[in-house]
């Protein structure tokens, strides 16, 4: 199963940043070769250059929904779609990105989406430094990706 993992964020925004900083962590794991990580920063639209023809998207993202700063949530399936605190200050949110991809080029758009979030407090622009706390929350979004790749792999065994 073809994967793309896309790291998304501005590393100049605080903690708006964590998905390009997961990503890096990443690309320095051993990963199964038909797995990609790739950063966007604040991709929008131009997501769907990269997504098209991948089986399945795995996003790490910064999310402002209430909770406590530091907080990793997996989100799926329609949690997705609803995802309306995934943008902060991207170009287009990633629920309407991946909907117009469907419309536009359903056929090669990714099956599975899912999304490794992180609860984010400092939004700050010009600032290249992540909280704590959202500092202290990378190695679970990663141990949540490869948990997630190691799934995959039995489920296609």
């Amino acid at each position: 199963m073809r994967t793309l993992i896309v790291g998304i964020g501005s590393t100049i925004r605080g903690d708006d940043g964590v998905g390009v900083h997961a990503a890096r962590q990443l690309r320095q794991r051993t990963l199964p070769a038909e797995v990609d990580v790739i950063e966007l920063g604040t991709a929008g639209l131009g997501l769907l250059d990269h997504v098209v023809g991948y089986d399945r998207l795995i996003v790490l993202d910064a999310i402002v929904s209430g909770e406590e700063p530091g907080v990793v949530r997996l989100l799926a399936g329609d949690d997705v779609a609803r995802g309306a605190h995934l943008a902060a200050g991207h170009e287009a949110d990633l629920p309407t990105t991946l909907a117009l991809g469907r419309t536009l080029v359903a056929k090669r758009m990714p099956a599975e989406v899912t999304v490794v979030t992180v609860e984010v407090g400092n939004l700050t622009p010009f600032s290249e430094h992540l909280t704590v706390e959202v500092e202290a929350a990378i190695p679970e979004m990663l141990a949540t990706v490869e948990q997630l790749l190691q799934e995959a792999g039995r489920s296609t065994e």
